[in-house]
């Protein structure tokens, strides 16, 4: 691979030779190499020291990883009235780099629909990717139907790319304070018992 290291193949965003790498041997070693630079970039990128770009690149990369053969452990999708799929998209790639294994709803999901992946996978984490305050109200009627069924201790909720003020965001009832895609990915690595 021209002398590159894995770690700099990840931050190239070069995935055919972060696969060639894997290929090669030493998965494990490797996994955690991965995992140790997404975990610094997320955190830089947090920190407003990274660029969103960086970050971006290393994780497609990371996606090299196969994805284990385990049960969903959260659905993500796009709330209702939401018909772009870039935040969830993004979303994915970062729980896939992370190798969080996460159904994908789709966009404009109703709650229902969130809410029946959850009873028929077991799902600890549910992330409703959103825009804007009106979205606030589509978490608040998913929370009220999860406890309605009863359901609501199951799982974790999120909300991921709303614009909202934090004063907004800690009046919801969201079991993380923070709606920024490459938090919530670390917060569900770090909750979640892998």
């Amino acid at each position: 691979m021209d002398g590159i290291t894995f770690r700099e193949a990840l931050l190239r965003g070069d995935r055919e030779a972060a696969e060639s790498m894997l290929q090669a041997g030493a998965p494990g070693q490797l996994k955690n190499e991965k995992n140790a630079l997404l975990r610094e970039l997320t955190d830089g990128h947090l920190r407003g020291e990274i660029p969103f770009c960086l970050l971006t690149a290393a994780a497609q990369a990371a996606c090299a990883f196969p994805l284990e053969n385990r049960p969903f452990i959260a659905c993500c999708g796009g709330v209702a009235g939401n018909t772009s799929a870039i935040g969830k998209g993004y979303m994915l790639m970062l729980l896939r780099a992370w190798g969080v294994p996460a159904l994908d709803l789709g966009v404009d999901v109703p709650a229902d629909v969130f809410l029946d992946a959850a009873m028929a996978h077991h799902l600890r984490y549910i992330i409703c990717v959103g825009f804007s305050a009106a979205d606030a109200d589509f978490i608040q009627t998913l929370h009220r139907r999860a406890a309605e069924h009863g359901i609501r201790e199951q799982f974790r909720l999120v909300l991921c790319g709303a614009s909202l003020t934090p004063e907004t965001l800690a009046a919801l009832p969201l079991d993380y304070p923070d709606s920024r895609a490459a938090a919530i990915a670390e917060w569900m690595v770090d909750t979640w018992t892998m």
